[in-house]
C-alpha cells in the first residue's frame, strides 16, 4: 500500500502547525488512529486517504519535491518492478482478466461511462447487451478489453511510436468514429478545464517533438518520471478529437511494462484528484502527478501480488 499519506500527514503537522490532537480532530479520528498510521501500525481506510489529501491541499497546497524526495519516491518506483512482468501477466489467464476488467472499467468510466464494473465484466466476458446502455457504451468496453488484452498478449508492438498511438485510437474508436486513428483538424476543448490545448495545425510537430523526448528518455533508461511526463504532455497536446484520455492511459501501461513497472490502474474513484495533478502538471510542475501515479502504481502491484506472489 501506498504511503504517501504518511508523508502528507507530517507535512502538516511541521508546515501547518497542527498538534496531533488537532490533525486527528480535522480528520474526525481518534488520536490513537492517528498515532497508528503515523508510525505504520495501521493504514487509513481509501476515504480516510482522501480526506487527508483533501485537507493537505487546503492547508498547504501542492509543493515541489525536493531532490532527496524525488530520489526516493524514483526508488519506491523501482522497487515495484518485476523482472518478465509483461510475458508473466500474458502467462496468467486470471491475473490478465482482472486487469482487463479494472482498466476497462476505470479508464472508460472516467471519460463518462455510466457502466458499473459488474455491467462491464458481463458485457467484455459474458458478451451481454444491456437494454439500459447506449450501444456507444457497449462498443467503447468491447473495444478497450480487445485493445488491452492484445497489448497484454503483445500482438502490439512495444515500442512507443506515433504509429502505434493512431492505431490504438483506430481500434479503440472503432464504430465510434468516423476519424479514429486521425489527428484532429479542429480546435478541442477539455470540459471543466481552462487550458489552451495545441492548435490543429502544430499537432504533428508537437507529437513528433514529443516522440523524440521520450525515445531520449528511452535510451537514457526511462523512470516513472519520464512516463508520468509524457503523459502530461500526450494530454496538453490532446492530438485526436475524442479519446485522448484513454489512448494516453494505454500508452502509459505499454510504457510503463515495457521497463518492467506495474501497468498501473488510475481509479475512477481517484478522477478528480487525478485531472487535478494533471492540469497542474501541463502548468507548472509534474511532482504532484508523479506523487500520484507512484500511489496508484503501488496499488496495482498489490493485485500483482495476489496473483503472482
Amino acid at each position: 500500500m501506498a504511503e504517501n499519506y504518511i508523508d502528507q500527514l507530517y507535512a502538516l503537522l511541521k508546515a501547518a502547525g497542527l498538534t496531533q490532537k488537532e490533525l486527528a480532530r480535522r480528520l474526525s479520528v481518534t488520536h490513537a488512529a492517528l498515532n497508528r498510521w503515523l508510525h505504520k501500525r495501521a493504514i487509513p481506510h481509501p476515504k480516510r486517504r482522501l480526506a487527508i489529501a483533501a485537507l493537505y491541499k487546503t492547508l498547504i497546497g501542492f509543493r515541489p519535491l525536493e531532490a532527496a524526495e524525488r530520489t526516493r519516491l524514483l526508488a519506491k518506483a523501482r522497487s515495484l518492478r518485476r523482472h518478465g512482468l509483461w510475458e508473466k501477466i500474458g502467462r496468467n489467464t486470471h491475473l490478465l482478466e482482472e486487469l482487463l476488467l479494472e482498466h476497462t472499467y476505470n479508464s472508460n468510466a472516467i471519460e463518462g461511462s455510466t457502466l458499473t464494473k459488474k455491467e462491464t465484466e458481463a458485457v467484455i466476458f459474458d458478451k451481454s447487451r444491456l437494454p439500459n446502455k447506449s450501444l456507444m457504451e457497449h462498443l467503447e468496453a468491447v473495444n478497450h478489453a480487445a485493445v488491452l488484452r492484445d497489448i497484454f498478449l503483445k500482438k502490439y508492438p512495444s515500442v512507443v511510436t506515433e504509429d502505434l498511438i493512431r492505431q490504438l485510437h483506430r481500434a479503440l474508436l472503432q464504430g465510434i468514429r468516423s476519424d479514429a486513428g486521425e489527428y484532429s483538424a479542429h480546435h478541442r476543448a477539455i470540459r471543466g478545464v481552462n487550458i489552451a490545448l495545441t492548435h490543429p495545425k502544430d499537432i504533428p510537430e508537437e507529437m513528433r517533438n514529443l516522440m523524440a523526448t521520450w525515445r531520449r528518455a528511452v535510451r537514457r533508461g526511462m523512470t516513472a518520471a519520464d512516463a508520468a511526463q509524457f503523459h502530461t504532455t500526450f494530454e496538453l497536446i490532446h492530438p485526436f478529437g475524442d479519446g485522448n484520455g484513454r489512448v494516453g492511459r494505454l500508452m502509459m501501461l505499454i510504457q510503463l511494462l515495457a521497463a518492467d513497472y506495474p501497468p498501473v490502474v488510475i481509479e475512477n474513484n481517484r478522477k478528480a484528484e487525478y485531472y487535478e495533478v494533471l492540469e497542474y502538471a501541463q502548468r507548472q510542475s509534474v511532482d504532484p502527478f508523479l506523487i500520484f501515479l507512484v500511489d496508484e502504481m503501488d496499488r496495482t502491484a498489490t493485485l500483482l501480488k495476489k496473483h503472482l506472489g
